[in-house]
């Protein structure tokens, strides 16, 4: 039986690639760069926190400290001032999200999107459905590290066999397994669904309804 779930954010509870696409493209601007990304561009910088976004926005200047720098220094405060302008829950997730609840189940969110952004936007649109909502900060590794899931189930006392991990990418399904944790792929995210990606993960859903459905099987 199933006692929790553990949710990645972006792509996976919520529809953020509007804002984040916004925000990246004004401060590529700033710093005078001629260049932006369209939305299925802007997908793919997504995926292993936002230091990982600015150096793979930057290209082949991903290595260069300066040119990091000045762009995250550019992109933080655009995306703290847009990130819920277009943001929104995928269609039907919150449905199933307070059923589940209902039915004992915890509700957890471990996500590379800072951690002083992601309560905010989080319980926005969900309000206090998670228990515990964690995000990236300085010194604490980001996904697909297993640290933040190995926390929470020591701190709740959750055996491993009784939780999954639920995201939309390559990094949520390494998270889940390099913590010993099955894994479910939601393929209403913004994962580039390969048959590696496929073949890696324990689980399927493509849609909120069949990750219900899922968590109903004897």
């Amino acid at each position: 039986m199933i006692r929790a779930l553990f949710f990645d954010l972006d792509g996976t509870l919520l529809d953020t690639i509007h804002d984040i696409q916004r925000a990246i493209n004004q401060a590529l601007k700033d710093c005078g760069y001629s260049y932006s990304f369209d939305h299925e561009g802007t997908k793919r910088l997504i995926g292993n926190g936002a230091d990982m976004l600015i150096k793979r926005a930057l290209k082949e200047k991903g290595g260069d400290v300066d040119a990091f720098s000045e762009l995250k220094k550019a992109y933080m405060p655009y995306y703290r001032l847009w990130q819920n302008d277009h943001t929104a829950p995928f269609e039907g997730l919150k449905d199933v999200l307070i059923k589940l609840k209902e039915e004992g189940i915890l509700l957890f969110v471990v996500t590379n999107k800072p951690a002083h952004l992601a309560p905010i936007v989080v319980k926005e649109h969900y309000g206090d459905l998670f228990t515990e909502i964690l995000g990236q900060k300085d010194g604490i590794p980001v996904k697909p590290d297993p640290y933040y899931v190995n926390y929470l189930l020591e701190k709740y006392h959750l055996r491993k066999e009784e939780t999954l991990f639920v995201g939309d990418s390559l990094p949520d399904v390494e998270t889940g397994h390099n913590a010993g944790v099955k894994t479910v792929l939601c393929k209403w995210g913004y994962g580039f669904y390969d048959e590696e990606l496929l073949g890696k993960s324990d689980y399927v859903a493509e849609t909120p309804k069949a990750l219900q459905e899922l968590l109903a099987r004897p």
